[in-house]
């Protein structure tokens, strides 16, 4: 699970300091400009045997840039022969098409870029299927204390090493702190995930959530992260 993918957030607006990203999967969001995501999250998910993330748990430094012109860039620092041979590796995301009524965001990247890794690149749609209503709602000022919850879906592809993979996933905003995620990359070596994004605060949250390799019959991995977004003019500010 090296190539987990860091992306960010879009609308619904509701947690703004969830990981910029699903369980495994790139959605369309982007980090904001002059803010930066830094996350830290176990690269090894494997929950059985000696070489467990319980034994080896391959922490990886993960952080993302907004910049001008709808574009996201990161710098993380993983194994790129795990569990030792950290690197340094890059990885950029830009949205060309902005989410409307009717039209579903795309954004395109690739991730993976350094010495020792083997890059990804990806293509990705995702909309919001209660945008209506939320759109609505936010002119409604008396309706204010009603708030309604962002249900997304999201699809896409991913280029691998070797082979092209199917890309599909959901996050639903289930109140102000907790966020739904789940979703699912094709082939044999990957897995479905479902999961949650517990939201602290503005600039605070965790993310915890199981995977289940598409061969396996049992769960067969735990992926844990904590993330703190803040803006570069005001780094102090926790």
């Amino acid at each position: 699970m090296r190539g987990v993918l860091v992306l960010a957030c879009l609308l619904p607006t509701a947690a703004h300091a969830a990981p910029t990203m699903l369980n495994q999967i790139p959605t369309t969001d982007l980090v904001p400009v002059k803010q930066v995501s830094l996350q830290l999250q176990n690269g090894n998910t494997e929950v059985s045997g000696r070489s467990s993330v319980f034994h080896q748990p391959e922490l990886v430094p993960q952080s993302e840039f907004g910049l001008p012109g709808n574009i996201e860039a990161g710098l993380d620092v993983a194994p790129s022969d795990p569990p030792h041979d950290y690197r340094p590796e890059m990885n950029v995301k830009w949205n060309p098409v902005r989410e409307d009524y009717r039209v579903p965001a795309v954004a395109v990247g690739a991730t993976q870029l350094g010495v020792g890794f083997t890059p990804n690149y990806f293509l990705v749609l995702s909309k919001t299927l209660n945008y209506q209503q939320i759109q609505y709602q936010k002119f409604r000022a008396h309706h204010r204390n009603v708030k309604l919850r962002g249900i997304r879906l999201h699809a896409g592809l991913l280029r691998t090493s070797n082979a092209w993979r199917a890309l599909a996933g959901t996050d639903i905003e289930v109140n102000d702190h907790f966020v739904v995620y789940a979703d699912w990359i094709s082939g044999a070596q990957s897995a479905v995930s479902l999961g949650g994004v517990l939201v602290i605060d503005r600039q605070n949250s965790v993310q915890v959530s199981l995977l289940r390799g598409n061969t396996a019959d049992r769960v067969s991995g735990v992926l844990v992260g904590l993330t703190h977004t803040f803006d570069l003019t005001h780094p102090l500010e926790w």
